[in-house]
């Protein structure tokens, strides 16, 4: 499931070279699983930007950006949650966090935390390909959207890093990435769907992929297939 700063996804078969991305992420394995070679048992939380490489050949995966609610969450867990009986809803998944209720309630109220109302248009705007609307990026440079928003592009950049908790290139990198897996599994080739998203052809979608995923499109569509 994507939805405004965060994935949640239920997979099978996932075996994710090294790989890192400017996101929390959550791993809720309901199989024996291995993170960097070793093994892992119940819940393990990975930071933003931290190489990692995961077998896992059941269970939930979450991403969150940094400064939304389900990040600010994810960062604070200290407890261990059990593995858990496979399920493949979100409904499951919330009974089964029931005894975590700040992570059931992020997952579900996971609102956009920038402030600055230009900020939130702009996120706004950058989620349209959630709804099957999505914006090829020719003019989503630093510049041109800093004077969209009546900012030098510095205070632009500043200001999206300070409230976001990422910085701009690698959000609009990983918006980018969203949109053309959408468009992969809304049934456009890998070509098309590198091309709407700004990626030069689907190799160098694939590439992108691997570097901050782990996975090609067709791995990770085939190990996600259900969510």
């Amino acid at each position: 499931m994507f939805a405004p700063g965060r994935v949640v996804a239920y997979g099978q078969s996932i075996d994710a070279q090294a790989h890192k991305h400017p996101l929390w992420q959550l791993c809720l394995p309901s199989q024996a699983s291995q993170l960097n070679q070793k093994p892992i048992n119940g819940a393990v939380v990975i930071k933003p930007n931290q190489t990692h490489q995961l077998n896992m050949p059941k269970g939930w995966i979450i991403l969150a950006e940094p400064q939304s609610v389900l990040g600010q969450v994810i960062a604070e867990i200290s407890i261990e949650i059990p593995r858990f009986k496979p399920c493949e809803d979100d409904s499951d998944l919330n009974q089964v966090l029931s005894a975590y209720p700040s992570l059931v309630y992020a997952l579900n109220n996971n609102d956009y935390q920038a402030r600055d109302d230009r900020l939130r248009a702009l996120l706004e705007n950058l989620d349209q390909c959630l709804a099957g609307e999505c914006l090829k990026p020719d003019s989503w440079r630093a510049k041109q959207v800093a004077e969209a928003m009546f900012l030098s592009e510095s205070r632009f950049l500043h200001l999206f890093r300070a409230q976001l908790g990422i910085a701009w290139r690698p959000y609009l990198l990983w918006k980018r990435l969203i949109c053309a897996l959408l468009a992969i599994k809304r049934g456009q080739s890998a070509t098309q769907a590198a091309y709407q998203a700004g990626f030069s052809d689907s190799a160098h979608l694939s590439h992108t992929l691997s570097r901050n995923l782990g996975m090609t499109s067709k791995q990770l569509l085939l190990s996600f297939k259900d969510s």
